[in-house]
Formats: structure tokens, C-alpha cells, sequence
């Protein structure tokens, strides 16, 4: 006797009168249903913005970059995780050498899936950058964004673009201080 209410086995075997089953060997295999692409794409997990800025922001504290850039939260108590500052380190052999720019990026309450606003805080001249410091939206990065991008990329790529040959020899403003008169 079986558990519960279970038949013996040789009661399970036998067919119940009135019904034809044909033996297991003969029952028709019907094939397990295969995921088609449009389905494992469905599938893909999509981090929540906080967790994806709370691991950029890991990233810039624990410099796991080259040390040519930087970011982190431009205020401590941005729980928001909005507003960031970021440093590009001038490429050597370029106008940008022995220079440290210095970024604001915001990121909206849409991010990753909308692209960050990036801005210079000082004179910089690029043929991707406006007059008042804000890199065009139609540029490279941000004009192909993707989800998969991050404040990283950004840097590295306006860094990249420090290094092009539309880029790498226009004269920079004189962004020192004035020389007092002694």
C-alpha cells in the first residue's frame, strides 16, 4: 500500500476499463518549448537606476580606472544620486597636457535608459563641446546612448576625443588667474 492515496503499483500499470492508453513506449513525445531570441531578450534583467548609480559610484571611490580620471557625487547628501563631478586629466602631447578639467554631469530620474547632461566648468575648446561648457547631446556617446553606458564612458570618451585629430592641437583658453602686479 502507497502513500496516501496512491494505487499499488501493479493497480497504476494496469489501465482503467473503458480507457485505451497506449503503453509509455508508444505515447507521443511532444517537445519542450524553446525559448526564441524575442523571449530570452524579455527575459533580461534590468537594474533599478539607484543600484546602478550606487555601483558607478563604488567604481570612482575605488579608482579602479586609470588614474586619468575621476567622478563621484558633487554633494554627499545627494541621496538622489543626481549630480556628479567629474576630472579628465589632459592627454599628454595634446593642447589639454598639463591640464585638469573639471565636470558636472546630472543625471535625471530616467537614467541609464535617457543620457546624462555633461558640462565643463571651465573654458575648454572641442568641436563637441558649446560655448558655455555643455557637451553636445548629439555627440558620440550621447548621441548613441545606451543603457549600458556609464559616467565612465562618458569620461573616457570625451578624453578619447581630447586625443582625435580634430581635437588634439586647438588652442585652449587661458584659464589661469590673472598675474597680480608686484
Amino acid at each position: 500500500m502507497g502513500c496516501g492515496n496512491s494505487k499499488p503499483q501493479e493497480e497504476a500499470a494496469s489501465p482503467q476499463p473503458g480507457t485505451s492508453q497506449p503503453p509509455p513506449s508508444q505515447q507521443p513525445v511532444v517537445p519542450a518549448p524553446t525559448a526564441s531570441l524575442a523571449t530570452v531578450r524579455s527575459d533580461k534583467v534590468i537594474v533599478p537606476r539607484s543600484f546602478r548609480l550606487l555601483d558607478e559610484l563604488e567604481k570612482g571611490q575605488k579608482c579602479e580606472r586609470a588614474s586619468h580620471l575621476s567622478w563621484g557625487l558633487a554633494y554627499d547628501d545627494d541621496i538622489t544620486l543626481t549630480t556628479w563631478n567629474g576630472t579628465i586629466f589632459g592627454p599628454i602631447d595634446t593642447a589639454y597636457d598639463n591640464r585638469i578639467y573639471s565636470l558636472v554631469i546630472v543625471t535625471g530620474p530616467s537614467y541609464p535608459d535617457v543620457l546624462p547632461e555633461v558640462r565643463f566648468t571651465a573654458g575648454i575648446n572641442m568641436n563637441c563641446v558649446e560655448p558655455d561648457g555643455q557637451v553636445k547631446p548629439t555627440w558620440g556617446v550621447l548621441g548613441n546612448w545606451k543603457r549600458e553606458y556609464t559616467i565612465e564612458t562618458v569620461l573616457d570618451a570625451l578624453r578619447r576625443e581630447m586625443c582625435s585629430p580634430n581635437n588634439r592641437h586647438l588652442a585652449q583658453p587661458d584659464t589661469a588667474p590673472p598675474a597680480g602686479n608686484s
